[in-house]
């Protein structure tokens, strides 16, 4: 694997990591909190899978590198 390709697949894992974390932490918010208060978390986990799964497919697709 070079080096682009390993940087690509990273930051696909990035982008997961940080739609999992910040589903959990509006989970925490909106159970502490209330919802309005988590909106903007949920926000950046699609924002997050949306990057995700369009990396993801750019990779397979070999363009995303």
């Amino acid at each position: 694997m070079t080096m682009n390709k390993k940087l690509v697949y990273i930051l696909e894992i990035v982008w997961l990591a940080l739609a999992v974390l910040s589903f959990l932490a509006g989970l925490f918010i909106w159970y502490v909190e209330e919802f309005n208060e988590s909106l903007m978390l949920f926000a950046i986990t699609v924002i997050s899978l949306f990057m995700y799964f369009y990396r993801r497919r750019l990779r397979k697709s070999g363009r995303g590198y």
